[in-house]
């Protein structure tokens, strides 16, 4: 089954009762299997604003991998195999040659992002601590759904979804009003940030 067809439904419970909450109900698909083990966050704060600011605040840039250098490899990797000895040597050199670059393009991104995201931790909790509002987090189980108790206010729904060679991520922005029941949010791949893997 294709987790291509990821939907989710965040239900946001009436606010101001006592069993007020955001349920999520993750499925592959609309009706489809459930996704079971993903961590859902209601925070009280904008998480990806957040980590914005410490990017921008930071002298140094992350490092990339160039567009061209994967295309590279992606050829050689779709190539059908290479007829003879020394072909097939230099084909597999070349290989090696631009998967050392790319892992050391990794290794020095891994290390900006250690270094310029380190006081996230702190600064969420700060952030939390100023508003007033704790951030929860709950796991769905085998069904798809998670709850997390939410009272009125303004929140932002925050997931990951990883597919094969990427990363789906949601952060929604969603306020749950005194005078009404509730309101859904859905959660697809239409709305998700989806970030590759490389």
């Amino acid at each position: 089954m294709k987790r291509t067809l990821l939907f989710v439904a965040v239900s946001l419970t009436a606010a101001g009762c006592s069993d007020s909450r955001v349920v999520v109900r993750a499925n592959l698909a609309e009706g489809g299997e459930p996704v079971a083990d993903m961590p859902v966050y209601l925070l009280p704060y904008d998480r990806v604003a957040l980590m914005d600011s410490l990017e921008k605040a930071s002298d140094t840039t992350e490092p990339t991998i160039p567009a061209e250098l994967l295309q590279q490899l992606q050829r050689l990797n779709a190539a059908p195999p290479a007829s003879g000895d020394s072909v097939a040597r230099m084909a597999a050199l070349q290989k090696r040659q631009i998967q050392a670059r790319i892992d050391s393009i990794r290794g020095r991104r891994r290390a900006w992002r250690d270094e310029v995201f380190a006081p996230f931790d702190s600064l969420a909790k700060n952030k939390g601590a100023e508003l007033g509002v704790p951030a929860v987090a709950d796991t769905t189980d085998k069904t798809g759904r998670a709850a997390v108790p939410a009272e009125a206010g303004t929140y932002w729904v925050y997931a990951s979804y990883v597919l094969p060679g990427s990363t789906l991520e949601w952060n929604i922005r969603v306020k749950m009003p005194e005078d009404q029941d509730s309101i859904v949010v859905p959660l697809s791949r239409a709305n998700a940030k989806e970030r590759p893997f490389y």
